[in-house]
């Protein structure tokens, strides 16, 4: 470092411990350290100073990156987590998906197939709603739109409704494989 970068670099420090010093009322009072002489300074006293403060500016730096990193590895692991949980959800709709889909076997299929729309409306009113998503969308699309349309509204609309997730997670689950 040059003598004359040595010696701003000592009258901005002193200037900076002068002004964080002097309270504010006393700063307007007397005249201002840019008014002051520079202070004598050898350049053993300047390269004193700046070892002085080269250890503590790196420890500094040192303690400021640890505290990002520190942050990035709790966001690090507050995504993991969030990730971790969609896998499970994944996991339960598989799991649903499986048993929505042996649920209907194909004689009980058949069974329905063979019974008269509104008798088989029905029955698959008393049914748990998964079952009967699962009979309809085992039979015939026009069988099953002649049973759906025997049905109360709520209740169709809910059939329809499981049927349309589960035709969506399908879809989605293929799309996941060819990726995989």
């Amino acid at each position: 470092m040059s003598r004359a970068g040595v010696r701003t670099v000592l009258a901005l420090a002193a200037a900076g411990a002068i002004m964080a010093a002097a309270p504010a009322a006393a700063q307007n009072a007397t005249a201002s350290i840019l008014d002051a002489p520079m202070p004598d300074a050898s350049i053993a006293d300047i390269e004193r100073f700046c070892s002085n403060i080269t250890d503590p500016a790196r420890e500094r730096r040192y303690s400021l990156q640890k505290a990002e990193l520190e942050s990035l590895r709790e966001e690090i692991e507050m995504k993991m987590q969030i990730l971790e949980n969609k896998r499970m959800e994944l996991k339960d709709w598989v799991e649903k998906r499986e048993s929505y889909s042996t649920s209907a076997s194909e004689g009980l299929v058949e069974v329905y197939a063979k019974m008269r729309p509104d008798a088989a409306a029905q029955r698959m009113e008393k049914l748990p709603g998964e079952l009967s998503a699962a009979l309809l969308s085992k039979l015939s699309a026009r069988a099953a739109g002649t049973i759906l349309n025997e049905m109360s509204a709520e209740r169709a609309a809910m059939v329809t409704l499981i049927m349309s997730a589960a035709a969506d997670k399908e879809q989605s689950g293929g799309k996941q494989e060819a990726v995989q």
